[in-house]
């Protein structure tokens, strides 16, 4: 359903703001968006004791809308049965109780001393006021059309704690350290006397933009008017969410503009910009600018020459989550083979594999917590997971449920507690363990060394997956199996089982794609480099790939350790797997450890590998490639190319 940006009088207007150009989001964002807010509502009606486990299954039920919708629905139809089991889903929840928790005070009070009044001269000599707030330390952030260059920055200040009871305190703005600013998105970044503002905890910058939807509420902490901090709390119901943009009814007036819009969980979900009176009445609209949008646009820029002095990156680099679907790749940066980040996209099949290290069900909340967020910042479709158990899977799906995420797992049972799983999204992805396969290949699998030693004493997973985002797509099928050969990597009897596991395994695959016609992935521990012939079998088999192959040549390491850093992680796939590319290349090593505090400690001494397959016929947009340009001819026997541009 398209809906037309209003046509807003001039004199419909609340403060200088103007309506930003947007368009409703597609139907499958929106189905998303829909489904995981109703799962985020249903974890919290859980704790409300007056609600029964019936009314839970059943609000749930009535939530989580068929996210890929029929063959040759239209998108209209599809989006008010959408919305439809949201709004049941909000009037059981509503029916139950109107309670917050005790701590929503608390949280909000938190965020109160970032926010402030900004006050600004302009060249022609008049004065504005504004609000601004804290996004990263010594950086605030606005709206553009409160500092529209760096000339009305360099003679404006911010004034914090003006409040009720409050110290007012006045901070420089620092426009030639850093301004950054953009019309469209109406919103601007500015530098500020860091040392005045230290004690003071910025406003978390998310980039989810499942945090916000139709019927929900938001709470504004502001300067209307210019008058001391006031926040908005009743009346405040979200209207409609958007590309770019959310309506809402809170209350705001001129002075308003560039203040924080947060979600009832106090999580940032948009910048306030604009207000204006419906049809002549008393009745307002407010807008502000979506957090992910305006977070994409400083990803669009970030290594470039108007980053300055690193001043994106520092601010990216407090972006905590990411999108569970819109995604974003590596930020811009440049790393060839490795890269600091990874999110998924709905234009492939996202596939990764990750030793997580002893994930058993011994472990505490604090560490099911840390790779729950490893997961969501990954948002994969599929991921083969070694060292885990049955239990604290289930706590992981259970704790990606607060976040709306819908998760499953297929799993196989090895000796002892390092067991062997594929983690997969349910909203895109199904997955069944192919146990026909322990059946027929019960000799390989237990295959011994001369000297008697077993070939796979975990036995691997074999899973048949399919990622399918919307019904009129075809799926990507595909066979995944997820290994965890014998350790110690320079040990001669375990390099002999290791050597024997990918003899055997490439006997496996070769009867597997004869028997169902699928690409095969083939990931996990290997315990071995791939520069040894150990994994000969499966590196040099002529219808497999390494996509690890140039990682290990150039050095790319996947384990983590203190003492050793290696790449014995690996994926290897059959040659007919449609690869999408990762920043130009065909796998990637999610280095968290760059970016992630303590992942080592925390997470695992091992990193994830992640890799595409192209999930439509034609990618999203790979941009104009112009006429093919003349062929290079290389002679036979040499082994070097050099080319010269004058």
């Amino acid at each position: 359903m398209t809906m037309p940006t209003p046509d807003v009088p001039e004199e419909a207007y609340v403060g200088r703001g103007r309506v930003t150009e947007s368009k409703d989001l597609d139907a499958l964002t929106f189905a998303r968006v829909v489904a995981r807010r109703a799962r985020t509502a249903a974890y919290k009606l859980r704790g409300i004791e007056a609600a029964s486990a019936g009314e839970v299954k059943e609000a749930e039920d009535e939530a989580t809308p068929a996210i890929r919708g029929a063959v040759g629905e239209p998108e209209t139809d599809r989006r008010k049965r959408q919305e439809g089991r949201i709004q049941k889903y909000y009037e059981k929840v509503h029916e139950q109780a109107d309670f917050l928790p005790a701590r929503f005070l608390q949280d909000g009070a938190n965020l109160v001393p970032a926010v402030c009044r900004m006050r600004v001269l302009a060249p022609n000599g008049n004065r504005y006021t504004g609000t601004g707030f804290l996004i990263a330390p010594g950086f605030i952030m606005t709206n553009n059309h409160v500092l529209e260059t760096p000339q009305w920055a360099a003679d404006s200040q911010a004034i914090f704690d003006f409040q009720e009871g409050g110290e007012s305190f006045r901070v420089a703005l620092e426009p030639d350290r850093f301004f950054l600013t953009d019309e469209a998105l109406d919103f601007t970044i500015v530098a500020c006397d860091r040392r005045l503002v230290e004690g003071i905890t910025p406003v978390a910058l998310l980039q989810n933009s499942a945090l916000i939807a139709r019927n929900d509420r938001v709470y504004i902490i502001q300067h209307p008017a210019g008058r001391p901090k006031e926040v908005v709390l009743r009346n405040n119901d979200v209207i409609r969410v958007r590309d770019r943009v959310v309506w809402y009814r809170a209350d705001t007036e001129g002075g308003s503009s560039g203040s924080p819009v947060f979600n009832e969980d106090w999580q940032l979900v948009a910048l306030h910009h604009a207000g204006w009176k419906e049809g002549g009445s008393d009745r307002a609209t407010n807008e502000g600018i979506s957090l992910p949008a305006i977070i994409r646009y400083l990803q669009g820029l970030s290594g470039g020459e108007e980053a300055g002095d690193r001043g994106i990156e520092s601010i990216l680099d407090t972006v905590s989550d990411s999108s569970p679907f819109l995604g974003f790749f590596d930020r811009g940066r440049s790393y060839e083979v490795s890269v600091d980040s990874f999110s998924g996209t709905s234009q492939y099949a996202d596939i990764g594999f990750w030793n997580i290290e002893h994930f058993n069900n011994r472990i505490n909340n604090r560490r099911v917590a840390t790779i729950a967020d490893v997961v969501t910042r990954l948002s994969l479709d599929a991921f083969g997971l070694t060292e885990v158990e049955s239990g604290a899977l289930e706590r992981l799906v259970r704790t990606l449920e607060r976040s709306g995420d819908s998760y499953g797992f297929v799993y196989h049972n090895t000796p002892g507690s390092q067991d062997i799983a594929v983690l997969y999204d349910r909203d895109t992805t199904e997955a069944v363990k192919m146990d026909d396969i322990y059946d027929r290949h019960a000799e390989r699998l237990a295959a011994t060394t001369p000297s008697g030693r077993t070939a796979f004493p975990r036995h691997p997973l074999f899973a048949r997956c399919q990622v399918q985002e919307r019904a009129e797509d075809e799926p990507v099928e595909f066979v995944m199996v997820v290994l965890h050969l014998k350790a110690y990597v320079s040990d001669p009897p375990s390099r002999e089982r290791r050597a024997l596991a990918a003899e055997m395994l490439a006997e496996i695959v070769a009867d597997i794609r004869e028997r169902t016609e699928l690409p095969v992935i083939i990931g996990g521990d290997y315990n071995e480099l791939l520069t040894t012939d150990v994994l000969a079998p499966l590196r040099d088999s002529p219808d497999l790939f390494a996509l690890t192959t140039d990682d290990a040549r150039d050095g790319g390491i996947s384990y983590i350790g203190r003492r050793h850093r290696s790449l014995i992680d690996h994926i290897i796939v059959s040659d007919d797997v449609p690869l999408g590319r990762i920043q130009g290349d065909d796998a990637a090593i999610v280095r968290l450890d760059r970016s992630v505090a303590d992942f080592a400690d925390d997470a695992s001494d091992h990193v994830p590998l992640v890799m595409r397959m192209v999930y439509r016929d034609q990618p999203a947009d790979d941009g104009d490639r112009g006429e093919e340009g003349p062929v290079v001819e290389i002679p036979e026997g040499a082994d070097r190319l050099r080319l010269s541009f004058e």
